[in-house]
């Protein structure tokens, strides 16, 4: 069983309208946060489309995601399947990108990662 605190908020205690959007309505946890060793799956968003030619909008991608994910339910209505039960997950941010040197935006992601990996979260990213 996960630790509650990494339960979705309830649209009970807030509605899905208010609040600051975080994915899936889970806790916010950044890299520096005392309770980062406790995240088994951390989502990360990579607003970022600075390598697109033609179609920009991946780096609106991560913010959209939370806006639309706060209707996700602690429970799957058809399988019953309770995966926030099952392990600690937890919105990591965005990584900041830099929009005007792909080089430097790539150096940042891969930072990012690196200490994610370090923290030994199994990253889950949205955009870029």
């Amino acid at each position: 069983m996960s630790d509650p605190f990494f339960q979705p908020v309830s649209g009970f205690d807030l509605p899905r309208f208010a609040g600051v959007p975080t994915f899936m309505r889970l806790p916010h946890i950044t890299l520096d946060d005392a309770r980062l060793s406790d995240v088994d799956i951390g989502i990360i968003g990579v607003p970022w489309d600075s390598g697109t030619t033609n179609r920009p909008g991946p780096r609106h991608g991560p913010r959209q995601l939370r806006d639309a994910s706060t209707m996700i339910r602690a429970e799957h209505p058809v399988s019953g399947v309770r995966p926030f039960e099952a392990m600690n997950i937890a919105d990591l941010g965005d990584v900041g990108p830099n929009p005007a040197d792909i080089i430097d935006s790539m150096d940042r992601i891969t930072a990012f990662y690196d200490q994610v990996k370090k923290a030994g979260i199994t990253p889950l990213t949205a955009g870029g």
